[in-house]
């Protein structure tokens, strides 16, 4: 099949069809490049900014050490 056949074919599927190949398509190039996917059930801890106020005093302080050279 030809570039623009396929790409006549994506276009005629639904949205959740379309989310489903840019899904699909996601995974196959994790793959390829050695990736390791997310996982949708799993649960992943995040950096938040959010109470570390300390961080935020030391970085004013350091700013404040700089600005006074």
């Amino acid at each position: 099949m030809s570039n623009p056949e396929l790409l006549t074919q994506l276009r005629q599927l639904s949205n959740d069809e379309k989310v489903e190949m840019i899904q699909f398509l996601t995974a196959e190039l994790a793959k390829e490049k050695g990736l390791k996917s997310l996982d949708n059930g799993a649960v992943y801890r995040a950096w938040s900014p959010y109470d570390y106020d300390d961080a935020a005093h030391k970085l004013m302080s350091l700013l404040e050490q700089e600005e006074a050279k």
